[in-house]
């Protein structure tokens, strides 16, 4: 249906391929990215070789920006149905911006009916800005819900995490939503749990959850099983996730923790170890993202959203890991 549509331009897609692949080459990035959006609460930043420019979304306003390499903010999406923008995702393949709906208590347009419960996502032309699908998927299951990050595969499937539930979703690419996966590993349904979320294309998806700092590996033939995956230490805060490639993981830490790691495994997900860190220059790292070679950290600053003793801001940095 709506997705078979957005699946389109292959031929495109490989000449986008040779250019992000030179734009990579030859061009030297600065380690860092500072931008000014009037207290908008970027919760996720998402790059795109296609448009040259981060996509970064609103917890406060709903909205969704761009932020060029050189800094400058402009705004680009602004939907009545967007409340908090949490989750945000460019497929440069298909021209298309994926973002997370949720209401959180924060946002201009928090209500109590949305708030704790509202759980969408739509799905944008990355050139345009116009809305080319819209999902609710709190609908599908009765409760609290939070939808928070996505992953996509080559199929075209996308799978999103929500917090407030112990449960992931997949949008189908015949554009049909369901509930993917549930289990208890994931939490009760209580706290703040499943976060970030990274597909693997030997077949499963890394999940992690925020409260406890675990890492899952979660079977996409066979939902139903969940490992867990061995760790040196638990990453508290686990909250944006990139995966690099098959065996290098970077996975943001706030909750106080405020650094960026990145992981290896040589076992396929069993397990894996720290190699690097880097604390964050700003409060509330929340998610990363690759240009060219180098991977960029978004320094949200949330807490100070949170706070209501807290100054608000509207400054924000992009670091390079």
């Amino acid at each position: 249906m709506i997705i078979r549509s957005i699946l389109t331009g292959l031929a495109a897609s490989a000449m986008l391929s040779c250019s992000a692949a030179a734009y990579a080459e030859t061009t030297s990035h600065p380690p860092q990215i500072a931008f000014t959006a009037n207290t908008s609460y970027p919760e996720t930043a998402s790059w795109s070789a296609r448009q040259q420019a981060f996509f970064v979304g609103s917890v406060r306003h709903g909205t969704v920006g761009r932020v060029t390499i050189d800094g400058k903010y402009a705004p680009f999406i602004t939907d009545e149905k967007l409340v908090s923008t949490v989750g945000l995702l460019a497929d440069d393949a298909h021209n298309t911006l994926w973002v997370t709906n949720s209401d959180p208590g924060a946002g201009d347009r928090t209500q109590a009916s949305t708030q704790g419960k509202l759980a969408g996502v739509a799905a944008y032309d990355a050139t345009t800005g116009q809305r080319r699908a819209y999902y609710d998927l709190g609908s599908l299951k009765p409760g609290s819900h939070f939808a928070n990050d996505l992953a996509f595969d080559t199929a075209g499937n996308v799978y999103v995490t929500d917090s407030f539930s112990p449960s992931i979703f997949r949008i189908g690419a015949n554009g049909k939503a369901s509930i993917f996966a549930e289990n208890a590993l994931f939490g009760e349904g209580n706290g703040f749990n499943l976060n970030g979320i990274a597909w693997h294309k030997d077949g499963f998806l890394i999940v992690g959850r925020y409260n406890t700092g675990e890492l899952f590996r979660v079977n996409v033939a066979d939902p139903k099983k969940v490992e867990k995956i061995e760790l040196p230490e638990v990453l508290k805060g686990a909250d944006g996730f990139h995966l690099v490639d098959d065996q290098h993981l970077v996975v943001v830490q706030n909750l106080g923790v405020d650094r960026t790691v990145e992981l290896v495994s040589t076992d396929g997900w069993k397990s894996a170890k720290v190699v690097r860190e880097l604390k964050s220059e700003m409060s509330m790292p929340s998610s990363a993202t690759q240009v060219g070679k180098d991977v960029y950290v978004l320094n949200s600053r949330i807490d100070t959203l949170f706070d209501p003793k807290a100054a608000k801001v509207s400054d924000f940095v992009l670091q390079k890991f």
